[in-house]
């Protein structure tokens, strides 16, 4: 399939496409030609010329005209909003549009912090003064202190910062700011309950967060509902010393009555990336205040954004290639029919702050299927009843994150469909599903933080691991081909079910073995893969079973020590081949 580039793309993204395409690729990057189709009838010439059938652009206009009349078979918009593309036209001519949400979350959200760096130590005042300055000059020592004060700044440990919009970008900035010690406050009406609790954050109204924020930073979409939200009011409520940052949409703040407080200095400073006249040129007003930070819309500019989004690219047409859905596709509804989970619901809203991309949970398939099957066995080996024990598989989101798949709660496992499954975060917050997360989540979620090695978790009630948790008696070292494949089995100290106790004390007994017993309450085996987690268990069980009944013919007798010992290197050597 020809294929037509006119976005960034980073070379070894081109170089994989040429290999999965199969077919001529013309790259003509509108940073190297400083052309962007604006006009339709020109896109559909070149188009037309180079007999394209997959289009991937930036800020090109791919409208209606452009959709109808040219022979495009998949288009690609590498945005976060791919509303230079009109989707309604591609899905009624049953074209997949795909896009890339998540290229710039962390660029955007590291220059926040560079700026507001920045503005709190007057690193950029500093800059100007010495290297730009013509007047600069030190003859004497009190020179010398003229500057010295000038540049004195302050630190960001114990000062409130404000952020609108806890998105993804918002959540982002918000997580690298917790490590400096900041109170955050948070004006969002749709806030995530679970994110501002992940980082200390305090919700509030709009005029309090201003009145009381030292730092205000903006990371909310240009839509109707924010359109001169911060306007002249709110502005007038800023400290006198407030920093103002703006890396969003210049539509979200009244851009004159901004300028009027820096112009008389009644806030401390302002960095803004977004201006109401883009781009940027020698009129804009806020170049010649010196409590300004101004960049060109280079938020997101970065090689490792156009490398993101060249990639997701490259891997959503292959998976269209491969008669799948890939996870950023706008109109999913184009390729359903090779669906194998009915298509979740447009996902952004919770999943924003790790990646923003249009997930289904058909991505983790593989895994759920496996998941299902387990439970399904457990309960024809009778090791659980009904909605009893759990299990989940570490994956990862689309930006390289970690996330789990995790067994529902109270859904009957012999009736569980793949739909029924949750993905959930590192914080146990659901991010895709209908259902809620096994209640014993924080158990599996204690495990995979302390364990990277770990890729997936079972837990069952089977029979006679369940006896010796309420015996707590640990399975000790009596057979010799259970060690190499578990280590150890102790049993952890009691907790209530869906506590954090219960998830503490249980990475506690885990230690470096696979299995431990739950005190009272069955087994959790681990592995690096779902099919080892459920050997794991197997293997507990049997162990479980022989100990078991051999206390019940008199004393237990151990392995020899020097046969534990043996026993043990082989499991340390498993356990490495296995990570």
């Amino acid at each position: 399939m020809k294929t037509y580039i006119t976005a960034e793309f980073s070379p070894s993204a081109l170089e994989k496409l040429r290999d999965i395409i199969k077919d001529d690729i013309v790259y003509e990057s509108w940073r190297s030609t400083r052309n962007l189709y604006f006009d339709d009838g020109a896109l559909l010439n070149r188009l037309q010329e180079i007999g394209a059938e997959i289009l991937i652009c930036e800020g090109d206009n791919v409208k209606s005209k452009v959709i109808e009349q040219s022979n495009l078979k998949i288009i690609g918009s590498t945005r976060g909003d791919p509303n230079n593309v009109d989707v309604e036209s591609a899905t009624s001519k049953g074209i997949p549009v795909i896009f890339a949400p998540d290229r710039n979350t962390k660029s955007v959200a590291e220059l926040t912090i560079g700026v507001i760096l920045s503005l709190a130590r007057k690193l950029y005042l500093v800059e100007r003064t010495i290297q730009q300055s013509q007047g600069f000059a030190v003859d004497n020592f009190e020179d010398y202190i003229k500057y010295y004060n000038m540049f004195q700044g302050s630190e960001l440990r114990g000062k409130t910062v404000g952020i609108v919009g806890l998105g993804r970008i918002g959540f982002a900035v918000a997580k690298i700011l917790y490590a400096f010690g900041v109170e955050i406050l948070v004006f969002d009406p749709y806030v995530n309950m679970a994110k501002l609790r992940a980082i200390n954050g305090k919700s509030v109204d709009l005029d309090t967060l201003c009145s009381q924020s030292d730092i205000i930073t903006l990371h909310c979409p240009p839509i109707d509902e924010t359109d001169n939200m911060v306007g002249e009011p709110q502005i007038r409520l800023f400290k006198p010393h407030a920093l103002f940052i703006n890396l969003a949409r210049a539509s979200i703040v009244d851009e004159t009555a901004l300028l009027e407080a820096l112009q008389e200095r009644r806030i401390g400073g302002a960095a803004l990336d977004v201006f109401s006249v883009e781009p940027v040129d020698q009129d804009n007003e806020f170049l010649g205040l010196d409590n300004v930070i101004v960049t060109p819309h280079i938020g997101g500019d970065t090689a490792d954004t156009n490398h993101r989004h060249s990639m997701l690219m490259v891997d959503a047409i292959s998976q269209i290639l491969d008669n799948k859905i890939p996870p950023n596709v706008v109109n999913p509804e184009v390729l359903q029919n090779k669906a194998a989970i009915p298509a979740t619901p447009p996902y952004q809203d919770n999943f924003d702050e790790f990646g923003g991309i249009l997930l289904s949970l058909n991505r983790y398939l593989p895994e759920i299927r496996q998941i299902i099957e387990i439970c399904q066995t457990m309960i024809r080996k009778n090791y659980i009843v009904g909605t009893a024990g759990n299990v989940s598989a570490r994956v990862k989101l689309p930006n390289g994150t970690d996330a789990f798949i995790v067994t529902p709660s109270s859904v009957e496992y012999m009736d569980m469909q793949p739909s029924d499954l949750v993905l959930v975060d590192s914080n146990g917050e659901t991010i895709l599903g209908k259902r809620n997360p096994t209640s014993e989540r924080r158990v599996h979620l204690a495990i995979y933080r302390a364990r990277p090695d770990i890729k997936a978790v079972v837990h069952s009630h089977a029979t006679y691991s369940t006896a010796l948790s309420i015996a707590r008696m640990p399975i000790g070292p009596i057979v010799d081909e259970i060690i190499p494949f578990i280590g150890g089995c102790e049993v952890a100290e009691f907790g209530m079910a869906g506590t954090d106790e219960l998830a503490m004390n249980a990475v506690k007994a885990l230690g470096e073995n696979y299995s431990l017993l739950i005190a009272n309450h069955g087994n959790v085996c681990c592995g690096s893969d779902l099919s080892h987690a459920w050997t794991v268990c197997q293997q507990v069980e049997f162990a479980a079973k022989i100990q078991y009944k051999a206390a019940l013919l008199g004393t237990i007798y151990a392995l020899p020590e020097e046969a534990e010992e043996a026993e043990d290197e082989i499991f340390e050597i498993m356990r490495e081949m296995n990570q």
